[in-house]
């Protein structure tokens, strides 16, 4: 059973899109998680530390597992009591010590595996991986209210002409309200900073059907509005591909690792749910592909979504959902 495909299936080199996932959850410890990847897809285990593992040459290309958390990452990798000139004597003691705060941060920080990107035609390998992580009992987002857990999945631009992505940017916008109620965003993560909306004022701007910026102009409205990687649709890994010198004091160190992909971080870890697949996340992004291409539709609820917005004070979102699945005829 293959995926279904978007309007536009190839890029700009004429070879098929790719598309990458990444998903958090909790209950598995990575060394487990590693060997579920390599049971299924073959490939070596490397381990830089206990929350770091790299899985090399499986069948489907390279695999990480990595606990999300930058402060662990550092006391794992550069020993941090020594660093701060805390002698501890017994390695027993340091154990027990880092242990504990292992234990901590576990409660709310997920485990994190990142996938090789794949073309869209071998995406469906990728559900061998969830269920392996199904049946070692992965635990997901409603585990726990804390649980701010979410699959993201990287989508290869067509191409990257400045108006294919303010297309993108527009179709997202105006579907964003509706996927915050199919997808039924939990409130653990509506709460947490990791997929704050994007800004009325930018919103209203990329809307606007006379904004045609040129490739700076649009990188700069974006990072003037939005300098952080925590929106549902996180352009920044693109921008830093296109315009690095812009990007980069922004970023203030924080990973963003150049790429020709909407980072897409909407959806909910569900691995807990036997029923879940990955293809449904990827089916309602489609819907984002879809609207992006039909240029009449999406000129016509641009104008449509601002005009409303500017009248609808208080149920404008109620009223936008039901107004794009009539439109759209998005009714399940």
């Amino acid at each position: 059973m293959s995926y279904q495909f978007p309007p536009t299936k190839i890029n700009a080199d004429g070879k098929q899109r790719k598309v990458g996932l990444e998903l958090e959850f909790a209950g598995i410890e990575p060394q487990k998680a590693a060997e579920i990847i390599t049971s299924l897809y073959g490939g070596t285990i490397e381990k830089e530390h206990r929350y770091h593992y790299r899985i090399h040459d499986t069948s489907l290309g390279d695999f990480r597992v990595e606990l999300d958390a930058r402060i662990l990452q550092k006391m794992a990798e550069h020993n941090i009591f020594d660093k701060l000139g805390i002698k501890l004597e017994e390695d027993s003691l340091r154990q027990s010590i880092e242990d504990v705060i292992d234990k901590m941060a576990r409660s709310v920080v997920p485990m994190e595996i990142v996938m090789p990107p794949l073309a869209i035609n071998e995406l469906h390998e990728l559900e061998k991986i969830r269920k392996g992580l199904q049946e070692a009992k992965a635990k997901g987002t409603y585990a726990s209210f804390v649980n701010a857990f979410g699959m993201h999945i990287n989508i290869e631009s067509p191409d990257l002409n400045v108006s294919t992505l303010v297309d993108y940017l527009r179709s997202f916008m105006i579907l964003y309200p509706w996927l915050l109620e199919v997808l039924n965003i939990d409130m653990s993560r509506r709460i947490s900073p990791f997929v704050d909306p994007f800004p009325d004022k930018f919103v209203r701007k990329v809307l606007n059907p006379d904004y045609s910026p040129t490739q700076r102009e649009m990188v700069n409205d974006y990072i003037d509005k939005n300098p952080t990687r925590n929106r549902p649709v996180d352009m920044m890994p693109i921008f830093e591909l296109l315009e690095p010198e812009l990007v980069n004091p922004v970023m203030e160190g924080e990973k963003n690792d150049p790429r020709p992909t909407f980072h897409y971080r909407l959806p909910n870890s569900r691995i807990d749910n036997p029923a879940w697949r990955f293809e449904t996340e990827w089916e309602y992004w489609l819907q984002v592909e879809l609207l992006a291409e039909n240029k009449e539709m999406l000129n016509k609820l641009s104008r449509l979504y601002i005009f409303r917005k500017k009248e609808t004070v208080i149920s404008f979102k109620k009223e936008w959902v039901s107004t794009v699945n009539i439109l759209l005829d998005l009714d399940e």
